[in-house]
Formats: C-alpha cells, structure tokens, sequence
C-alpha cells in the first residue's frame, strides 16, 4: 500500500487514464494521498474537474480478474436499465509502480454514505428506514430477475445517496451467467455470509443469505432503535459471524424473536436454517412473503445447487440464454 501512496502523489506519471492522470488524490492529514483500505484492494479518490473518480488499486494477485470483469460488464450492458452500478472500466496496466505495471479498476465516484452510516443516522426516523427497507427489498428482486449476484453484500458495498437511492459497488466477486461452473475468488464479509459458504459457491443463489441478513437488520431497526447501541460493532449493522455459528444460544436472534413481528420471524427461520445446512453456501431462497405451499428443496450437492434456482428463475437462466442477449 505505501508504494501505491508513493506512485499517486505523482499521478501524470503513475496512471495510463487520461483522465485519472489529470486528477488530483484526496489527501489524509499527511498530505499523502488517502487510501480507504480493504482486505483484498485499497481505493483512492481522485478530484479531475468537476468528476471524481475511485482508483482501486489491488493488494494480492487475482487470476483471472481481466476476463471476469469483462464478463460482467458485457453482462450489465443488457441491463443499462439497473440504477444500481457505477460506470467502470478495467485496467490490465493501469498504474506504475516502481517501474512496473499493476492493473486497477477505474470506477465512477459515488457520492453518499455507506448503508450502515445512513443507518444510522436515520434512527429516530422509521418512515425513512422503511423507505430504505423497500428498496433494499426492490434491489434483491431487481438482481434476481437480471441474473446477477453481488457476491459480497454488507454494509461497505452499498452506497445510500442522499437522495435514498442505493449504488453497489466492488464487483470482483459478482456473479453472471458465463461465470457460471467457475469458483468465486473471495467468501464475502464474515459477519453478512453463511459460515458455510466456500469459493466453489458460485452461483445465483450468492446473495440470498446476506441481502436477507440486511433484510432482517433494517426492518428490526425500524422497530427497536436500542438494538443498534447493543449489537453494532462499527463493522457490522447488527448480526456478527458468531450469530450464525451458533443461532440458538446469540442474544440477538433472541431479541429479534422477541419483537414479534412476522416477517423477520419468518427470515430469521431462514437465515438459521440455513446456517444449519453449511455444505449449501448461500442457505438456498430467501423467503417471499407470499406462501407458495411446496416444500423446501433438499439438501444437495454443490454441483447441483444452481438446480434449485431454475423453478424461480425461470429457464432463461443458465448461461446459453445470457449469450443470447448479446
């Protein structure tokens, strides 16, 4: 990380953009240009006239990175009508370093808060943290019907705008169709995923346990605002890994019951359930609030897992029917 700090004080020499060559970075209280720092990358913010733009910058080799970010921008061109994804463009050797090349993302810069920031600030006001629980619901129904699993949703890749709209953003560990049979090259937040789910769980189901998670959280919250000072942590929103190693005995699962309300009632059995079938990753479908009156899928196999989600997709799903979007 320092030597990326180092190449990005002088950025008409360290970028191949145009564009990210004329910016500025934004400076810590050191005057060093601010990294904001992740497990797998560090992002820094560049000021280039009226446009800001994120430089992610990687901190460990991924194969493979340049064809799945080609992938999944082929994918989200067929769906341009999505609001939630930034502008971002790849680059195989986007920044000097040391006299040699590292590729970068070059993403768009979203101006907001991050969701457990707005969260937060909108406690004492539930009419905003139902507006938000809506179009958190609205974002996950959305995903699904276009194919598309985050892969890593928690609190740091969900920009809320002022105006309430949500962005996404880091998309190293989405998943589209014609990644579909490849293994994920990262597991997500601990404290929003299946203490079960692998790198082989790669599939459109990726999402269902921690957009649920989230689910769960913002519609608690908008009940019962003590919950926050009880169970966030600064890196959470509510629930932590250890809840879902051990739902029966967490306090938190416990006082959600304990609010009476059916709807997190009912995605918590979920949420519990499938932490009790590990080997399933995702946990399986989140529930809808209309009952449908069939039973669950059984346990299955990891090979045949993306099986489970052919009935709710329908069969333009597997990857034969992405190419023919194209």
């Amino acid at each position: 990380m320092v030597d990326y700090q180092e190449a990005l004080q002088s950025p008409r020499l360290a970028f191949t953009s145009s564009e990210l060559r004329a910016g500025t970075p934004v400076a810590n209280q050191l005057g060093l240009p601010r990294p904001i720092c992740g497990t797998f990358a560090s992002v820094y913010e560049l000021v280039s006239g009226r446009r800001r733009w994120a430089a992610k910058c990687f901190l460990r080799n991924t194969p493979n990175l340049h064809q799945r970010y080609a992938k999944i921008s082929d994918h989200l061109r067929n769906y341009r009508r999505l609001q939630y994804f930034v502008t971002f463009e790849y680059q195989e050797e986007g920044i000097l370093v040391r006299g040699k090349s590292f590729p970068l993302v070059k993403m768009e810069w979203v101006e907001g808060c991050q969701l457990n920031t707005f969260i937060e600030q909108n406690l004492s006001r539930p009419r905003m943290l139902r507006k938000l629980k809506k179009r958190w619901s609205n974002l996950l129904t959305d995903l699904r019907s276009s194919h598309i699993a985050h892969g890593d949703l928690q609190h740091g890749n969900v920009i809320v705008r002022p105006n309430a709209d949500l962005r996404l953003i880091d998309y190293d560990g989405m998943w589209v169709p014609t990644l579909d049979g490849e293994e994920s090259n990262e597991t997500g937040h601990p404290d929003y995923q299946n203490p079960g789910r692998t790198q082989k769980d790669f599939h459109a189901g990726i999402d269902e346990f921690s957009g649920t998670v989230i689910q769960i959280a913002i519609c608690a919250l908008g009940q019962e605002r003590s919950l926050w000072e009880k169970y966030n942590n600064g890196d959470n929103i509510l629930f932590r890994r250890q809840d879902f190693l051990s739902p029966r005995s967490s306090p938190l699962i416990a006082d959600l019951r304990a609010l009476g309300d059916h709807e997190i009632r009912e995605k918590l059995e979920f949420v519990t359930e499938a932490c009790a079938r590990p080997k399933r990753g995702s946990g399986g479908r989140a529930p809808r609030r209309k009952a449908t009156g069939k039973a669950d899928p059984p346990a299955s196999t990891p090979a045949s897992w993306l099986s489970d989600y052919v009935e709710e997709y329908g069969e333009s799903h597997p990857k034969s029917a992405a190419r023919k979007g194209k």
